[in-house]
């Protein structure tokens, strides 16, 4: 099961990348209906979510499109950087803005990784706390926010608003633990179904056959797409570009005669050497 969602993170890493670039292109959207007088908000505040949409949203995308970060801990700035950029808004748009903060909670229950999905909880309950404190101190546009004065905010805005968060919170929980069950249960039925020697062997020798049958620049993509390296980390690997490599694929996808790309990691993968 660790096997598995580890060696897909890459690939979650490099889909999330896309989707914050999609929610890049959203605010790009709103400013431009701001700047035409669709909506009625100050054009220094416009400024300050571009800026803070760049940093949070942008800068993590190209990082794992462009220079390929692989890092362990890139999911959690992934959080904390959307988790600032909810609060941004919400800070700039009030009560209007409010459903962002679910946006941090669904890209970590992405990963299927408890303590980042409960990282994502306790930072945000802290941020909507954080951003009713400062408008409290300063609203950007009074006229939209319903409550003035820290008290009526606090007990108004951020605690039905942390009730809110942590309803759909819980929402998300369930859906994650459920979707790991049902991975557990499936790795768990493969690990201890009994195999007798004879099917490990004969799985070993079709890995084998499956090798022969490639080109030998296709069995090095092959052996990699069996670690559960993502067609990116291939490219880099191989030095070959992406499209090079997406032939390849369907290639050997042909030849081996099926595209399940998890199901032959999890079914040849112990047959493959880290150094292979």
């Amino acid at each position: 099961m660790e096997i598995i969602i580890k060696k897909n993170e890459a690939e979650i890493n490099e889909n999330v990348a896309s989707g914050l670039l999609v929610i890049w292109g959203v605010v790009l959207l709103v400013t431009l209906l701001c700047w035409s007088g669709v909506f009625d908000i100050y054009f220094d505040m416009t400024i300050v979510l571009l800026l803070v949409a760049l940093a949070t949203l942008v800068v993590p995308a190209v990082m794992i499109l462009k220079f390929h970060f692989y890092n362990n801990m890139m999911k959690y700035l992934i959080v904390t950087a959307t988790a600032i950029m909810a609060g941004t808004s919400y800070v700039l748009f009030t009560f209007q803005a409010v459903i962002v903060f679910v946006v941090p909670t669904l890209i970590a229950g992405l990963y299927m990784n408890k303590r980042l999905l409960y990282y994502s909880g306790i930072l945000t309950v802290l941020v909507i706390i954080l951003v009713h404190l400062i408008t409290g101190i300063y609203l950007c546009q009074p006229w939209i926010e319903p409550f003035t004065g820290m008290e009526k905010i606090l007990r108004y805005g951020a605690m039905p608003r942390c009730l809110q968060y942590l309803g759909c919170f819980l929402l998300i929980k369930l859906m994650v633990d459920r979707y790991m069950e049902i991975i557990i249960h499936t790795v768990y039925t493969k690990e201890n179904s009994t195999i007798d020697m004879d099917k490990k062997m004969a799985e070993e020798k079709e890995f084998e056959m499956m090798l022969q049958a490639l080109t030998e620049r296709e069995r090095s993509v092959f052996v990699l797409i069996v670690r559960g390296y993502t067609n990116m980390q291939i490219a880099d690997k191989l030095y070959l570009s992406n499209g090079t490599v997406k032939n390849y694929i369907s290639t050997i996808y042909e030849k081996i005669g099926t595209k399940e790309r998890n199901s032959l990691i999890m079914k040849y993968n112990g047959y493959v050497k880290e150094d292979d």
